[in-house]
């Protein structure tokens, strides 16, 4: 079941729509349930709501999936500059869209402060961080993976897929290093093979990936790194791989 409402985002003085997907039978019973946020929320669901005409159809994946979870969907901005300020916590280099002077940390602290204490008080949710976790692809990968570092005490899970790490690696992997990480911690942390152009850039995306990888794990976080054979950076090959991380993170 899927119910929206729009809700005033302050980081980009708008209002954006926010999806919930509900377990099956949750009208019919008093249980709590644990919930997923979902970055680019416009994808996760519907077809014809997507941006790109093709989503990760998560209500139908939760319809016969074994544990019933709450995904609230948080649509982000139709227009690409603004959507890389607001998804990436990090001031880029010069040469890296102009300097630009990310809005992540305030995007995030927005979802943390606001729309969970909204979400929870109009939903039946198991609240604490350990049944709450993050998900994303690209940009969105970044701002999971974001989440669930530096907003650790409210995020333990997160599924982060085709993270840009060459946007900001540096200050990314300097992040992660000095973040208090919880052991119960679980990061699903994958790209696809066609995401690189050729042998070299594949072999860095690697790289990058297994470099974060071994510093969660470093702080005794868990973590399943992953290769999709073939994977491409679209919503076809992402939705492909939502039954791996929701039984890593949720299961396991």
């Amino acid at each position: 079941m899927i119910e929206r409402f729009t809700m005033h985002f302050d980081p980009g003085a708008d209002e954006r729509v926010i999806t919930v997907c509900l377990p099956r039978g949750y009208h019919a019973c008093a249980m709590a349930y644990p919930v997923m946020y979902l970055f680019d929320g416009q994808n996760g669901f519907e077809e014809e709501k997507s941006n790109y005409g093709s989503s990760w159809q998560l209500h139908t994946f939760l319809a016969q999936w074994e544990k019933d979870v709450i995904i609230v969907g948080v649509e982000s901005s139709q227009e690409s500059d603004r959507r890389l300020a607001e998804y990436c916590p990090y001031a880029l280099a010069p040469r890296m869209w102009e300097g630009l002077r990310g809005q992540g940390r305030a995007t995030m602290a927005w979802i943390a402060d606001t729309l969970k204490p909204q979400i929870d008080a109009c939903y039946r949710t198991l609240a604490d961080r350990l049944c709450t976790g993050a998900m994303g692809a690209g940009l969105g990968g970044l701002m999971s993976l974001y989440a669930v570092t530096a907003f650790n005490g409210v995020f333990s899970k997160a599924a982060c897929l085709s993270v840009p790490m060459s946007l900001c690696y540096a200050q990314l992997l300097r992040q992660v290093r000095q973040e208090k990480i919880d052991p119960d911690t679980r990061v699903y942390l994958s790209f696809g093979e066609n995401e690189a152009r050729d042998a070299k850039m594949l072999a860095h995306m690697a790289a990058c990936n297994l470099e974060v990888a071994n510093t969660l794990m470093r702080k005794q976080a868990r973590v399943h790194p992953f290769l999709q054979q073939g994977g491409r950076h679209c919503e076809e090959d992402w939705r492909a791989q939502t039954a791996e991380f929701m039984r890593f993170l949720w299961l396991e």
